[in-house]
């Protein structure tokens, strides 16, 4: 009966994503692009279809009484779960994206405990391609981490403030990462911490009601002593008077000290990142949905995946930085039930003047990129 019981609260859930992608004009010398952190710098991707991921979750939420207990498990398999800093379970691209324990302590309005593997408590974007207003991500997205493998700590201290707090082994679970324990974890005194609060405007506040202010801090290791790595992240979500339409604002800060700080590639110092991206989303009928997004970022040389300028000994010259701006606007058409199927355009333009896309043997890379996709998700 104990058995029956659990197994009869236990759900299934998860989504299929599949996408086409066009990059016009981008030649067949195409080695990677810092406008698209959404792929983890996958360019496979270009001039193609993809299956982008399957998501397979298996969960028992928390109950209402005093002492509950859960738990939640998500698998990613498909051409980019590898994208995803996760715990592998082998080869083949299966990645271990969530796998934890949630327990409620009795402690004023309720203390809720995650302990294993959870997504990180900073980002305005999900990793979920199923939980964005585009299916591309922001900037801020690829300098933020995915996952973590610790403990959280999470309080309602009323309808309007919630915080959080945590500790993991490093500021990520690096790709490669095994499952029974990350081989970088360091000592007890090399651990990453990390703590939120979220604001929600309450019914009284008129047409702001449900809107959110969150903030988020992480600090560590980044896995192998390779870094200190600090990140900060602001973001916010309001209605607006005008029915149907929402805005929102999402800023990150990224800061590295130490070794292979500064670039992919490994000059030694400190290195620096920020983000921001705004966010409009109107619902035109209850079946159109148009979201736009405009992204800026700007770092230190080799933050966004491409170094600028060479030292006359080859090294990065940190007097460079990356500067990029990107424009994304996506259709949002609710044809079929329980599918999201989109439409979108997207603009990445480097500020800083460097040729940093497409090309070939040929042809000449350019300051711009221009992508057009067609995204599927069935979920379940």
């Amino acid at each position: 009966e104990t058995v029956m019981t659990a197994v009869s609260s236990t759900t299934l859930s998860g989504y299929v994503s599949v996408s086409a992608i066009w990059n016009p004009g981008s030649g067949n010398g195409f080695a990677g692009n810092p406008g698209e952190p959404f792929r983890g710098g996958t360019s496979a991707a270009q001039d193609g279809f993809a299956a982008d991921v399957v998501s397979l979750g298996i969960s028992k939420p928390l109950g209402e009484n005093e002492w509950a207990a859960g738990y939640n498990v998500q698998l990613w398999l498909g051409e980019t779960s590898g994208t995803l800093t996760a715990p592998e379970l082998g080869a083949g691209g299966v990645q271990l994206k969530n796998a934890n324990i949630d327990l409620r302590v009795p402690v004023g309005n309720g203390l809720d405990v995650k302990v294993g593997i959870f997504d990180s408590i900073i980002g305005y974007e999900s990793s979920d391609y199923n939980a964005n207003p585009n299916y591309t991500r922001n900037y801020g997205w690829g300098i933020e981490p995915t996952t973590h493998e610790g403990v959280l700590l999470s309080y309602a201290v009323n309808d309007i403030v919630s915080v959080s707090a945590g500790m993991a082994n490093t500021t990520g679970i690096t790709a490669g990462g095994v499952l029974g324990g990350f081989a970088g974890s360091q000592a007890e005194s090399q651990k990453a911490y990390m703590a939120s609060i979220a604001l929600t405007a309450p019914d009284s506040a008129g047409f702001l009601a449900g809107g959110s202010l969150y903030a988020g801090v992480l600090n560590g290791m980044a896995g192998a002593n390779t870094a200190d790595t600090t990140n900060l992240y602001i973001g916010a979500t309001l209605p607006t008077p005008v029915e149907g339409l929402a805005v929102g604002v999402g800023w990150d800060y990224r800061l590295n000290n130490g070794a292979n700080a500064n670039s992919a590639a490994g000059t030694a110092g400190a290195g620096w990142a920020t983000t921001l991206a705004g966010y409009l989303s109107y619902d035109v009928t209850e079946k159109v949905a148009v979201h736009y997004r405009i992204d800026w970022a700007q770092g230190s040389n080799g933050s966004f995946g491409y170094v600028r300028g060479l030292t006359a000994s080859g090294a990065v010259d940190d007097e460079f930085q990356n500067k990029l701006l990107a424009n994304t606007i996506t259709l949002d058409y609710k044809a079929w039930e329980n599918v999201i199927s989109r439409l979108e355009l997207r603009w990445d333009h480097a500020l800083d003047g460097n040729k940093i896309y497409g090309g070939d043997a040929t042809s000449d890379a350019d300051r711009n990129d221009f992508r057009v996709a067609a995204n599927f998700i069935y979920q379940f």
